[in-house]
C-alpha cells in the first residue's frame, strides 16, 4: 500500500501535468498553483468552434514591390533545406547570398509577375531538391485546420508536396534534428498542378491535438526552367 509520502509525491506530477495541459489549451498556468486553484481553470478551456477560430499567415508578398522586401521581411525566420548541401537547414537569406545575391539569376526570389514570393525551384543543381521551413510557431488549440497555399508555377509543371506539422520548442537543432529524422507529428499529401497565374490550394488538414507546432513542406523537385514561388500561406484552426 503507498505511502502517504507517496500520494503526495504523485499529486505532485499530477499538479503539474495538470498546468501543463491547461497552458497546451490556452488556459494560463502553473505548476506552483494548487488544486483547488487549477481545477476550475478546466472551465476556461475553449471549445473548438465559434468564437475559438484562430486564424494567421506565415508568408505574404502581395504588398512587395521588391526582391529585397521580401528578403527583408523572410530572411531570418524561413529556412531552406537544399538536398545536396552540407547544411541541413540554412537561413534563407544565406542560401540567397550563397547563390551570388538577389541580383542572380539563379536566386531564390521571384519577379513581380510571381509577387516576389519565396522561388524554391530555380537553384543551380539539377539534382537537388529544394524544400522549406517556416520557423514562426503555429500555436494551435484543439481542432480542425485548414491550409492555403497561394503559389505561382510553370503550366505544364505539377508538385507532390508534404506539408509536415513539427511539434518543437522551436530551436533550429531540434527542427534540424526532427528533419532528418523524419520526426513529424503529422503529414499532410497534396499535388500542387500546374497554372501559370497564381493560384490558391486548400488542404483540409483534418483534427488537430493544441500544441506549439512548424510547418516543414517537402516534396518540390527541380525541373528546368521550372516555376514554383509561394506567395502566401495561411492557416485557419477552428
Amino acid at each position: 500500500m503507498p505511502t502517504i509520502a507517496e500520494y503526495l509525491e504523485e499529486l505532485g506530477k499530477q499538479r503539474t501535468q495538470l498546468s501543463e495541459n491547461l497552458n497546451a489549451m490556452g488556459v494560463q498556468a502553473t505548476a506552483t498553483e494548487k488544486l483547488n486553484t487549477l481545477v476550475p481553470k478546466v472551465l476556461k478551456i475553449q471549445q473548438s468552434g465559434g468564437d475559438t477560430v484562430k486564424e494567421d499567415v506565415l508568408l505574404d508578398t502581395n504588398t512587395f514591390t521588391s526582391k529585397q522586401e521580401t528578403v527583408s521581411a523572410y530572411g531570418d525566420s524561413v529556412y531552406i533545406y537544399e538536398s545536396t548541401s552540407a547544411d541541413t537547414l540554412q537561413k534563407y537569406a544565406d542560401v540567397i547570398e550563397k547563390w551570388g545575391g538577389i541580383s542572380s539569376t539563379n536566386n531564390f526570389v521571384s519577379d513581380a509577375s510571381a509577387k516576389y514570393g519565396i522561388a524554391v525551384s530555380n537553384w543551380s543543381e539539377n539534382d537537388a531538391d529544394t524544400w522549406i521551413l517556416f520557423a514562426s510557431p503555429l500555436e494551435l488549440r484543439t481542432g480542425k485546420l485548414l491550409i492555403t497555399i497561394n503559389a505561382s508555377l510553370s503550366s505544364w509543371m505539377n508538385q507532390n508536396l508534404h506539408l509536415n506539422l513539427i511539434k518543437s520548442g522551436g530551436t533550429v537543432s531540434d527542427l534540424s534534428e526532427k528533419i532528418t529524422d523524419g520526426d513529424f507529428t503529422y503529414t499532410f499529401d497534396m499535388v500542387f498542378a500546374g497554372s501559370t497565374s497564381l493560384k490558391d490550394h486548400i488542404v483540409n488538414c483534418g483534427n488537430i491535438t493544441a500544441g506549439t507546432y512548424y510547418l516543414y513542406i517537402s516534396g518540390t523537385e527541380k525541373a528546368d526552367n521550372s516555376n514554383f514561388s509561394y506567395n502566401k500561406i495561411e492557416y485557419l484552426n477552428y
